[in-house]
């Protein structure tokens, strides 16, 4: 991926106060700087074709299937609308930018935190260990605010795949306390939670894998 120099991006991330150009919302070290015109379709490494834009907002620019159209891609006249009306918006109304009140995480962002998080849990599958269970929140979140909706087909399936195996070792967990312990059905239950703490490590990784690779991504 060719980068934009780094006095330019500096320079851009000041003057949009590293909040989105498109969603406004601020990010801090939460953002990308994405070619408006792809370095795909000739655009240029020039800032001028730069626009600074949070994870989520640069998922969706990237994600529309053209194959299976849903809604309304973003095109490059309209990238660079948002991008001239926000900075001319931090310039002449600096006043409005109260960073205080408005940090937040995107969905994608505390998706990937999530599965970081469930990794970990993956790495402790034996019996004095297990009981921890894995996370889903920001999954069921990400699904109810339409992140993963926008996300293309592979990427999806990956996710899914890995809050399947979830699922399944979360009740494979939660199932042990209702054995006594050191009877044939607890060691049952911890054999089965065991083998489903294990199994779900690699969907993981390869889900956190492809989410991360996805939003650096520049097509």
């Amino acid at each position: 991926m060719a980068a934009f120099k780094q006095a330019d991006a500096n320079k851009l991330l000041v003057e949009c106060h590293r909040r989105c150009c498109i969603c406004h919302r601020f990010c801090g070290v939460k953002m990308e700087i994405d070619h408006i015109n792809q370095s795909a379709d000739g655009g240029p490494d020039d800032i001028e074709n730069g626009i600074a834009v949070c994870f989520e907002c640069h998922a969706e620019i990237h994600s529309y299937n053209d194959r299976h159209p849903r809604g309304r891609k973003y095109h490059v006249e309209e990238l660079l609308q948002h991008k001239q009306q926000w900075l001319g918006i931090c310039r002449s109304q600096p006043q409005i930018l109260d960073t205080r009140s408005s940090t937040s995480v995107g969905p994608l962002q505390a998706l990937i935190d999530e599965l970081e998080f469930n990794v970990v849990v993956a790495q402790h599958d034996s019996t004095d260990l297990q009981g921890c269970l894995f996370m889903d929140r920001q999954f069921q979140k990400a699904i109810q605010q339409g992140a993963i909706a926008v996300l293309q087909d592979n990427l999806k399936h990956s996710l899914n795949e890995a809050y399947r195996f979830i699922g399944r070792a979360n009740q494979h967990i939660t199932s042990v306390m209702h054995h006594p312990i050191n009877t044939p059905p607890w060691d049952s239950a911890v054999s089965r939670a065991r083998t489903s703490i294990r199994e779900t490590e690699a969907p993981i990784e390869s889900a956190h894998t492809a989410l991360i690779g996805f939003l650096k991504s520049e097509k």
